[in-house]
Parts: C-alpha cells; structure tokens; sequence
C-alpha cells in the first residue's frame, strides 16, 4: 500500500505542475492580449516627414493597433475638434477609444534629421518625448534604437481608453472582432437568419407612344389667262365705254386692233387709245422688272458672296459684355499673414468691336491685298465697386477696369462663296487694367498690363444665316503695372493666354447678332524681390511664389456688315 501510494504522488505532481503551467501560460497571453493598445500616428510636419511618418507606423504596429489618419480627421471634424488641443484631443480619443496620440515634427541641420515625437494619452496630456536624430531620411541605428528604448515603453505603460457609449463599442466590436471572433457567431441562429439578404425582383414595363403624322393639303395654282384678261379689264375700267366691247376683244386683242377699223367708228376711235395706254402702262411694267432684275437678281449672288466672312469690306459690333474676375496667389502653408486675393461677381460694361478691310470696300478686287485689315477694340465696365475688410470691418471700394486693342489682321478665305471657311491671323498692341482704390490698406495689387497679343482665328459659315467663330491668342507683357514693383510683389515672369467662341447669326442682309463666351489668363511666377513676396512674416525668405489673374465674361452685340 506504501509503494503504491508512493507511486501515485509523483503522477498527480506531474499533473499538477501541467495544470500550473497552463494556467500560468493562459495567464500570460492574456495579459499581453490586454496590453495591445490603440494608436494614431498624426502626419508629422516638415523635410521627409511622410518617410519617418511610416517608420514609425510599422514599428509600432508590431505590437499595437494603429488606426488612420483619415479615420482621426473625420472624427475631428464631426465632433468640431480639428486643431489638435488637449481637450480636442480628449474628445476624440474617447470616441475613437484611442490610448495614445503620437505627433512628429522633422528637421533638417546640415546632413542630420533631427526628430522630435510626443506622445499624448488618452485625456491630451503629453506623457512622453523623444528626440532623436538619423543621418538618412528614415529610421536606423541610433533612432531606431532610442524609439524602442523610449518611446515604446511609454506606449506600453499608456492607460487603457475603453470607457465609453454603447454607440462607440458596438462601432469597435465588429472592426476587431469580425476576422477572429466571426467562426464563433456561426452559433446564434437569429445571425444566420439574418445573413441571406432577402431577393426581391421588380418588373418594369414599358409603354411606348405612337406618333401620327398630320396630311398637308396643296392648293392648286391660279390659272394664269385670267390673270392677265384681268390686267387688262382694269385698264378698261378706267374707261366706261370700252366695257360694251370687252366680251369680244379681251380674248385676242391683237385681232381686235386689226378688225376694229371696219366695225365703226367706236372700234377705230377707240382701239388705237386703248392701244397705246395699254402699251404705256406694259412697257412700264416690263421695263420695271426687268430693271428689278439687273438690279436685284443677277448682283444678288455677288452681295451675298462680298458680305461672307471672307470678302466683306466692314465688320463691326456694339452692345452689352459682361466680365468677372479672379486673382489667386501660391505661397508658403505656415505663412500666416496669407495674400488675400480677389473674387469678383459679373459685372456688365459696353463693347465696341470694328474690323475694317480699306482695299475690299469696292467688293471688286480679287488680290490678296483686300484680305489686309484693321481692327480695335474697346471693352469699358460701366459699374463695378469691391469689397474688403479694413479694420474688420466690411468696406466697398471704387473700382474701374477696362481693356481695349488696336493692330493688323489678315484673313484668308478658302473661297469665295458665301459658306467659304476662313482662317487668319492678328497682332494687336493693347491695354487692360484693374483698379481698386485704397489697395494698399486691402492688400490687393493694382494691375495695369500693356499687351502684344498674337493671335489666330478660324471662321465657318455653317449657312448662309449662321457662323461660327473661333479666337485664341497669346499674351505677351512689356509691363503689368503696380503688381511688379519692389514694393509689392517685385519681379516675375508673366504668361497669359485669351480666347474667344462666338456664333453671329444674319437678322437681314447687312446685320448680324452675336454672342460670344471668352477667357483669359494671366500667371505670375515672382522671383521673391517684392515686400510683399518675402515680408509677410517675420524671416525675409520668400513666402510668396507666384499668382494667377483669371477674366471670364461674354457678350451680347448687334454688327453691321458692309
């Protein structure tokens, strides 16, 4: 009985020390289970940052949960957290359930990084800080080593943040547990019912419409005897007594002035009177319509022909333009006294456009010398003001803006019918300005440009009552105005692009309506000399890189063509 016992012992120790040891084991994967925290990696700021950004996401992913950038920022916003605060900080970690907030800034000093992280718990409270510095744009050696040693300690000793509503943990449960967790849940019947998604199928008819055709009666031509037994019995009324003789002498009236001299004297009397009104009058007309057509239809293919796009002599236009601005600037993210720019609304003006060709006026010369013209332009705002804040307070200023051209054009048609497409070109030398009063104490730049615009144009009359225009031209600056002095934004280098679509329409043989949609451009690229392009913070680097000055508008115009 002793050695049995004896030899009992040793088994149920065995047995006990496999228990303690499973116990002991379960224990120890639970507790580092728990101690997987909940962190967001903010974007760090400055040279390579994204880079040190994502190492230090993959170190700390190895044994922690990282959530999104994004994920943190849509929070912020909803809850109105965005500028990271302590108490901002807080908030969102609460609904996200975050224990730790990391921050990164970078800077660069000869050929070293030097790195700089904070950490933040879960009530916004700096717990922890890092400086460390690498020799390359990413972590290694010594910095990979000081954030293992300092930072991911802090990380482990962060408090839990798993208080919160009802709301934010059925969000978590299943973005943590669906993978894992899922097999499990296959157990609960109401899940399984809940899965198959119930099929629903729709039909949907379709009804069509017939469509009929309504007859179009004809109506018969007149008959053309009567009309001209017609034109003479009106010339009869005029007398009372040729009406006895109407019935036998309106039929063949060349017949009756021959046997009218032996039926009386009423009918050699009155014959020869009748005759000659009636020739009067019939010549009168025939020579009338056949001066109408030398007049009016053998010239009419020629008129029609000199008043295209490509022979006309005058084109000119006057009526309503309407124009809108936009002035933006590029600079420096952290800059904090930041240009205020323009954005204006339509404002409606008058536009003159006139395009003459001296040599084609007589519409008989068939050189290319007529294709040699004339052009200007005027396009004046009538009523604009803008609007600032001065003092904080909202205030209107005067503003004036006006643009206008004059130059050469050459225009070449591909024949000379009136549908005949034509291509040309211009050189225009012209003006536009934008003046604002008071820009100094708005802080917008007054612009007064001088322009040489090259440009191309393409013409297609699509009918004899409808063509289409085409303008694009290239604009070349010998001065932009106040914008470039050193005062302001100092030198640039300046490019701008205008162009124009329009459709002119015939209301009559000499005059035409046009609408017309156009643009401009204008980019500054400065090369950091002005005050205002590197004084706007407290170093004297520049700030301030560069500019666009945008113009859309349109017009509505009248033309005469000649």
């Amino acid at each position: 009985m002793t050695s049995s016992r004896s030899r009992r012992n040793p088994s149920s120790l065995v047995g006990l020390v496999i228990a303690i040891v499973a116990i002991v084991f379960a224990a120890s994967t639970d507790a580092h289970a728990g101690g997987r925290k909940r962190l967001v990696v903010l974007d760090f700021e400055g040279p390579k940052a994204e880079k040190f950004q994502e190492d230090v996401i993959k170190l700390l992913k190895k044994n922690h949960t990282v959530l999104s950038t994004e994920k943190w920022t849509a929070a912020a916003e909803e809850l109105d957290a965005a500028k990271v605060t302590e108490k901002n900080v807080k908030k969102v970690a609460k609904k996200l359930k975050i224990d730790g907030v990391i921050e990164g800034k970078i800077e660069k000093r000869r050929d070293e990084y030097i790195i700089k992280i904070k950490l933040c718990g879960k009530d916004g409270d700096i717990v922890g800080k890092v400086d460390t510095k690498s020799e390359s744009s990413k972590l290694e050696g010594t910095s990979l080593k000081d954030l293992k040693d300092e930072l991911l300690p802090v990380v482990e000793a962060l408090e839990g943040n798993r208080a919160g509503g009802k709301g934010d943990d059925e969000e978590e449960t299943p973005k943590k547990k669906v993978e894992k967790v899922e097999p499990v849940k296959k157990k609960g019947g109401d899940e399984d019912e809940e899965e198959p998604a119930p099929k629903k199928s729709g039909f949907g008819g379709k009804k069509t419409d017939k469509k009929g055709s309504d007859a179009v009666d004809e109506e018969d031509a007149p008959r053309k005897k009567p009309t001209t037994k017609k034109k003479v019995s009106d010339e009869e009324d005029e007398n009372p007594l040729p009406m006895k003789k109407k019935p036998t002498k309106v039929a063949k009236p060349d017949v009756a002035e021959e046997e009218g001299e032996g039926e009386g004297e009423d009918g050699e009397v009155k014959k020869p009177a009748k005759k000659k009104r009636a020739a009067k009058r019939g010549d009168d007309e025939e020579a009338l319509e056949e001066g109408n057509d030398e007049a009016g239809d053998e010239p009419e293919e020629p008129n029609a022909a000199a008043l295209s796009p490509g022979e006309r002599a005058v084109d000119a236009v006057v009526g309503l333009s309407v124009m809108a601005r936009r002035m933006a600037f590029t600079y420096s993210a952290d800059l904090g006294s930041k240009p205020p720019g323009y954005k204006g609304v339509p404002a409606g003006g008058l536009l003159v456009d006139a395009t003459l060709y001296p040599l084609a006026m007589s519409h008989k010369r068939s050189d290319l010398l007529k294709n040699l013209g004339l052009n200007l332009m005027v396009d004046k705002v009538v009523k604009i003001s803008s609007q600032a804040l001065i003092n904080n307070v909202a205030t209107k200023l005067e503003t004036s803006t006006i643009r206008y051209s004059f130059g050469a054009v050459f225009r070449y048609p591909f024949n000379k019918t009136p549908t005949s497409p034509v291509i040309g070109a211009s050189i225009n030398f012209g003006g536009q300005s934008f003046t604002i009063a008071q820009n100094d104490v708005a802080d917008i730049p007054n612009v007064s440009y001088t322009i040489i615009d090259p440009n191309l144009f393409f013409k297609y009359p699509v009918s004899d009552k409808f063509t289409f225009n085409l303008d694009a031209g290239l604009m070349l600056f010998t001065d932009t105005g106040q914008i470039q002095t050193p005062a302001s934004y100092g030198a640039a280098s300046v490019t701008g692009f205008e162009g124009e679509i329009s459709g002119d329409y015939m209301v009559s043989k000499n005059l035409f309506a046009r609408a017309a949609f156009r643009f401009e451009t204008i980019g500054f690229k400065f090369t950091g000399k002005g005050m205002k392009a590197t004084g706007r913070d407290a170093d004297m680097e520049q700030d301030v890189f560069g500019a666009r000055d945008s113009y859309l508008g349109g017009a509505v115009t009248l033309g005469y063509v000649y």
